[in-house]
């Protein structure tokens, strides 16, 4: 049991940091303009230091906004694939997470709280199309402040920077890219993101209704 939890806390970080940016805009857009819709995410990731590269598809996913919102995501890593269910009911939130064949409930939450990611600068670059949408490109970059606490506290140099352009058409996001340098005593690493929408529909109802059964069911 302790491997799958480490495993699993390795893999809700990674999650973590692949869409951070892209939730947090979702969020934004939805509260000022709201509307209902489905979209299908791909993710894919490619990772860079002075040992080397590596680059795959992270997985989708699928965000519902609406009445009550929903998501559910298929992510995968080296030697495992990490499912996530989330949904939105009466103003509470269900989160499921199930990897190698386990599911649990409510994931503690202080693995993606870490993160923390501030956005220190935000501003409009430009005009984007994609899917037959026409948007706006904005520039976005932050820090993960609390994280690089975390590790001065253990007497480790540490801070992670991000900086990424995202297409936002209205309140939809159509795509992004972003980019995240890790310094480690003086070793560097860049992590770089790519989200893009596949898929644009309704709203729909059945799916988010079963995402909400296997979020609390867990």
């Amino acid at each position: 049991m302790s491997d799958v939890l480490l495993l699993m806390r390795r893999l809700i970080v990674l999650l973590g940091v692949a869409v951070a940016l892209l939730f947090g805009l979702l969020v934004l857009m939805y509260s000022h303009q709201p509307r209902e819709y489905e979209v299908n995410y791909t993710i894919a990731v490619s990772f860079y230091s002075a040992e080397g590269s590596q680059s795959w598809d992270l997985g989708w996913m699928v965000v519902g906004v609406g009445r009550e919102n929903y998501t559910m995501g298929v992510f995968k890593y080296p030697g495992a694939e990490l499912l996530v269910f989330e949904a939105t009911e009466g103003g509470r939130n269900y989160t499921a997470v199930c990897a190698m064949g386990r599911c649990f409930r409510d994931t503690p939450q202080r693995d993606l709280d870490v993160l923390n990611f501030k956005v220190t600068d935000i501003k409009a670059t430009g005009k984007c199309r994609h899917m037959g949408y026409e948007g706006e490109v904005y520039r976005v970059e932050g820090v993960f402040d609390l994280l690089a606490e975390v590790a001065r506290a253990r007497g480790v140099e540490f801070n992670v920077t991000g900086a990424g352009e995202v297409c936002i058409a209205g309140d939809l996001l159509l795509w992004a890219r972003e980019r995240y340098v890790f310094n480690v005593g003086g070793r560097q690493a860049v992590f770089v993101v790519v989200i893009n929408a596949s898929k644009i529909g309704p709203y729909n109802e059945e799916r988010y209704r079963e995402i909400l059964q296997k979020a609390k069911a867990s």
